[in-house]
């Protein structure tokens, strides 16, 4: 696959689920009078699958196909939009010397709207964990880049440019453009995408960022401090609850990826399955890794845990010359948010003594404290960390596992 620039876009493809070869007779009817939708969706055609999809919803609101098939075609448009606005608002932002703030604001909140209507969608498509989409990702001829035109860029977005062994395919090797069965557990890991998606966005309503514009100006340095208002305190609280949702769902397709009997071109393979046309060979201890991480960060969240600094400056390359003692408290960040203030004192301070305990205690206040539970995630990125550099395993293999798996 190639990653040298995937775009948001590639989410939609985790919002999909799956058909049993023991479908019953409801949802077989479902899947015929979905098949319109389903089969423009197939060939690329997004705006004549939203059309189908919506005819068959006002005939049918319960119809889980269609449902499915609306949740790609809404997070596919929205993600598209979201990326133009972005693009907008940053070269605005740099030719005129300020950020559009409520452009990008209305765009944040509209993104937020449109993945709401994707996750009714896609919990829709859930009720009947039977049904199923096989789709060509890499065969749809589509603009992803927004550039105006197909180019090869898009073609080779969703291809499969290396085989198991790291090897590269062939130009014309069949295995470039595999066809997939999304089952059952990727619709739940679907969810856990757009659950984070939106904790992500949620951040950005909730803080008031016009400071930044004097990064723009080049005055920065004049300033004594720039500071980030936190404007909107309850968009922090609803970013809590969806990353808690997320980790949750993240658990449901680990459990339900395991439960699987069948092996049948696999989005995320478990450790029995072999038909994956993904290069992603996993075994137990992998999915043992993601359930204790999903844990840790769960931990986080609720504030039961806290990241030591310590641990946190070990992953660096470089050592400042006091190893912090404390510790960040994202959860109290998460339950108690407040403004962000970053003094020009504070990045001298950083810049001429590495003092990373200074610069921590200044940027975070009381979430950067003396005593906490400490969270076994770093040791577990440490462990990671030790394996590429004893090229056990590939930084880009190992970068791909903590992509699929959320």
């Amino acid at each position: 696959m190639n990653h040298r620039a995937v775009p948001a876009a590639l989410l939609l493809l985790l919002v999909t689920v799956a058909s049993a070869g023991c479908a019953s007779h409801s949802l077989e009817q479902r899947l015929t009078a979905a098949g319109p939708a389903v089969l423009a969706l197939h060939d690329g055609s997004f705006d004549r699958a939203g059309r189908e999809a919506d005819a068959q919803i006002g005939a049918d609101s319960a119809n889980p196909v269609a449902r499915l098939v609306r949740a790609i075609v809404r997070y596919k448009r929205s993600m598209h939009q979201a990326s133009l606005d972005v693009r907008t608002v940053v070269i605005g932002g740099i030719g005129a010397g300020a950020f559009n703030h409520k452009y990008l604001r209305t765009s944040l909140e509209q993104t937020e709207s449109d993945l709401a209507g994707v996750e009714d969608d896609l919990a829709a498509a859930a009720t009947d964990p039977g049904i199923a989409i096989e789709l060509c990702i890499a065969c749809w001829e589509i603009d992803w880049n927004g550039n105006g035109r197909v180019d090869e860029g898009d073609r080779l977005l969703f291809q499969i440019e290396r085989d198991g062994e790291d090897h590269p395919l062939p130009d014309d090797d069949p295995r470039r453009k595999p066809t997939f069965r999304f089952d059952a557990g990727d619709v739940a890991w679907a969810r856990a995408f757009v659950s984070f998606q939106r904790a992500l966005i949620d951040v950005g309503l909730a803080y008031d960022w016009s400071d930044l514009d004097h990064l723009l100006h080049g005055d920065s340095e004049s300033r004594d401090r720039i500071v980030l208002r936190l404007a909107h305190p309850d968009r922090i609280a609803q970013t809590r609850q969806r990353l808690l949702e997320g980790l949750d769902r993240s658990d449901e397709s680990r459990i339900a990826y395991l439960a699987e009997t069948d092996d049948d071109r696999e989005w995320v393979p478990n450790p029995r399955q072999k038909n994956h046309p993904m290069p992603l060979p996993v075994d137990q201890a992998l999915y043992d890794t993601w359930a204790a991480m999903v844990g840790d960060l769960r931990r986080l969240v609720r504030g039961e845990e806290g990241l030591a600094a310590a641990d946190l400056v070990k992953l660096g390359e470089e050592r400042p010359d006091r190893v912090p003692k404390g510790y960040i408290d994202l959860g109290g960040m998460l339950a108690h948010p407040h403004d962000i203030v970053l003094t020009s004192r504070d990045v001298e301070a950083l810049d001429r003594g590495r003092d990373t305990e200074a610069m921590m205690s200044a940027l975070l206040g009381d979430h950067y404290v003396a005593s906490m539970r400490p969270s076994p995630l770093p040791g577990r990125l440490a462990r990671m960390k030790g394996e590429i550099e004893r090229r056990e395993e590939g930084l880009e293999r190992k970068l791909r596992y903590l992509f699929w798996l959320n």
